[in-house]
């Protein structure tokens, strides 16, 4: 069907392939052709899913431990396309300190084999704010 809930649960079952790190069960996420596209935060753009299928590799392979937790979900559907749009609140640890990053996230999915597939991922790290003195400024009128 589609509908918000089988977006969501489309875009929860990507999220369950970064907890897991299995390129197999991420490759169930995806449309596999050469129109997928991925960003990874600080990445350059991938095309096509053999490179971004290397990508996940390549992470996957190079870290520890990750948790994702989802927030801010929306969601949009347009006929056989949809839109989630959220934050992803990463998890990992590094050195024996757990790091929390958080990432705007886009996904869009598309309506294939009767399921929504994910045609493009697109992450952009989200800068921590930061408390600043800034001295008072006199206003003339």
């Amino acid at each position: 069907m589609r509908n918000e809930a089988t977006v969501r649960e489309a875009n929860e079952a990507f999220y369950r392939a970064f907890d897991a790190m299995d390129v197999e069960q991420m490759a169930q996420s995806w449309v596999q052709s050469d129109a997928t596209v991925c960003i990874h935060p600080g990445w350059e753009t991938l095309h096509g899913w053999p490179q971004i299928r290397e990508s996940w590799r390549t992470i996957f392979a190079n870290t520890g431990y990750m948790r994702f937790n989802a927030s801010d979900v929306r969601i949009q559907i347009m006929e056989e396309t949809a839109c989630v749009s959220c934050i992803e609140n990463i998890f990992t640890v590094i050195d024996g300190m757990t790091i929390h990053s958080r990432v705007a996230c886009t996904n869009i999915f598309v309506w294939r084999e009767e399921r929504w597939l994910l045609l493009i991922h697109h992450g952009s790290p989200i800068a921590e704010s930061q408390s600043i003195q800034v001295p008072d400024i006199e206003v003339n009128n």
